[in-house]
């Protein structure tokens, strides 16, 4: 039988997914907005006396975000490769539940376009964590 249900049957492949993803994430962010704020424009933002909401958000996060998604970047490859996994131990239809019924039962072509399905995804994940580098730091379009 199938483990799709209520709300409750979301709970525990959503913490199996996201605990260390976003507990990762979450110290990367910390660490570089920190690292950020005691930048030197920083300080001459303060000086010329912005808010320091307008510093934290429109200055140091944007500059913080560079390393944050290049990290979730990662880890949209990480959750595909997991997710396989949380498919199969929790009984979710799937690509991850038919990838592995193909491994299985040796059903190559079935394998074949699982893995290029894949594949494809982790390009354009690429593709977007690139797009979104010019977006975040102006610099980054110039070169």
């Amino acid at each position: 039988s199938s483990g799709m249900g209520g709300f409750t049957h979301y709970i525990m492949p959503a913490f199996s997914l996201g605990f260390f993803t976003v507990a990762a994430i979450t110290r990367l962010l910390r660490s570089s907005l920190l690292e950020a704020l005691d930048s030197e424009y920083i300080k001459l933002a303060r000086i010329k006396g912005l808010s320091e909401f307008i510093i934290v958000w429109k200055h140091a996060l944007r500059n913080s975000l560079i390393s944050v998604v290049t990290l979730g970047g990662i880890y949209i490859a990480i959750l595909i490769t997991l997710g396989i996994l949380v498919e199969v131990v929790f009984a979710w239809p799937g690509m991850g539940r038919l990838l592995y019924q193909g491994i299985v039962f040796r059903d190559f072509p079935v394998v074949q376009a699982v893995v290029m399905i894949s594949a494809g995804i982790v390009i354009t994940t690429s593709l977007v964590v690139d797009i979104a580098y010019a977006y975040l730091d102006p610099r980054i379009r110039l070169q």
